[in-house]
């Protein structure tokens, strides 16, 4: 089974309070972050209303969710999207996430690549995982195996373990990418490094069919990779 990833709401808050303290809308964030639902819509309404992005995001978050307000996934696609056309890649990614569940608007998985693409061109690990889960199913675009191939590459080289994970099933099957085991191993291995289960499974049942030689180099492959992309 390839995992997929459908919102990373918290995510974006942890990445988002990392910045300068000066930062307007790092009071909010924290009082989100602390469980003060009350206090974070109060100090982010002014701060969206002026337009800041990431505040019009936060907002949209706690409207997703239902804290601090009463629930409400239309409007938070209200918020997603200013903050989105701001250029904001955590709402770019959210707005994504709500065209491909079809929560809060219509579902449209032309506009979710649109926006997932967005915010994978600006970097975004989460975005790069989702829009490569799309080109390898055809949603929303034609199956493309290489195009998924790419994005995933881009997003496991930052430590996405759903990436490596789904890197490593291309490599196995031979799609997109030339077919190779001992690189599939190793991509499986990482992403069972970080947790994910099925990657360790899969990773025992590759190992299986490398012969001694080729699993040798598959184990030395997979401790270079570790120290590479193990985040």
């Amino acid at each position: 089974m390839k995992a997929r990833l459908f919102v990373v709401l918290l995510g974006a808050c942890v990445s988002l309070n990392g910045q300068a303290a000066e930062d307007p809308v790092d009071r909010g964030l924290e009082a989100y972050n602390n469980g003060d639902y009350k206090s974070a819509y109060n100090f982010t309404v002014p701060l969206a209303k002026q337009g800041f992005p990431k505040a019009l995001n936060l907002l949209g978050m706690m409207y997703e969710l239902g804290r601090g307000v009463p629930k409400d996934t239309a409007q938070s696609v209200v918020y997603y999207r200013e903050a989105a056309e701001k250029g904001d890649m955590y709402a770019q990614f959210n707005l994504g996430v709500s065209y491909d569940t079809g929560d809060g608007i219509p579902q449209n998985f032309h506009e979710a690549v649109k926006w997932y693409r967005f915010a994978a061109d600006q970097g975004a690990s989460f975005a790069q995982y989702n829009l490569g889960v799309m080109y390898e199913e055809g949603r929303g675009t034609n199956r493309d195996y290489a195009e998924a191939a790419k994005w995933y590459q881009k997003a496991a080289q930052q430590g996405n373990k759903q990436a490596q994970n789904n890197l490593a099933w291309l490599y196995e099957s031979g799609n997109g990418v030339n077919k190779d085991l001992s690189i599939a191993y190793a991509w499986f291995d990482v992403a069972a490094k970080q947790g994910l289960q099925p990657a360790a499974e899969k990773m025992s049942a590759v190992a299986t069919e490398l012969p001694p030689s080729e699993l040798e180099k598959a184990k030395s492959l997979a401790a270079k990779f570790e120290q590479q992309f193990v985040h």
